[in-house]
């Protein structure tokens, strides 16, 4: 009874774990109307990176493909994780099933990850050589920012090292 409590344990903290990481990273992918958090965000890098109108023209439709890709594959991670939440939920779950969806969530996750590294080279590409560095240097500077992938009630004294213990 004691090894079925821990391995359930152990379930549940991984999905929390797969649920809190995936929901940051989709609050942080700016999926905001164009007057809230993503209209900012993005007048803020045109700015910084002082666009020409024809880098604009290129920029604009490769922006809006992406965070409907961004927005789509979220909302695929949503529904797999609530699937497994369900798994999980049931007297008996079936540690195979639970196992086969979890495989499911982490290739959405790796497909998400993949078109935001495909993304920024043929965003980057059209910079350039000053606009990349400091494209690169904004990207930088908002996830050296950022509180980390933890839950927003979670303090940050919690999580696993200060913003200053970098490796």
């Amino acid at each position: 009874m004691k090894e079925n409590l821990k391995t359930l344990a152990i379930i549940f903290s991984v999905v929390l774990n797969i649920v809190f990481i995936g929901s940051y990273f989709y609050h942080k992918s700016d999926q905001y109307p164009i007057t809230g958090h993503q209209g900012k965000h993005n007048r803020f890098f045109i700015k910084e990176l002082n666009l020409s109108q024809e880098q604009l023209d290129r920029f604009e439709p490769i922006r809006d493909r992406f965070h409907a890709f961004l927005s789509q594959q979220g909302y695929a991670i949503r529904d797999k994780q609530l699937e497994l939440i369900d798994l999980l939920a049931k007297e008996n779950p079936d540690r195979e099933a639970v196992d086969v969806k979890q495989k499911e969530i982490q290739t959405l996750q790796r497909q998400m990850q993949a078109k935001v590294i495909e993304h920024l080279f043929e965003e980057s590409g059209m910079f350039t050589p000053e606009q990349r560095k400091k494209f690169f240097g904004l990207i930088r500077g908002r996830i050296e920012k950022s509180d980390g992938p933890r839950p927003r009630w979670m303090p940050q004294t919690q999580i696993g090292h200060s913003k200053g213990d970098r490796r």
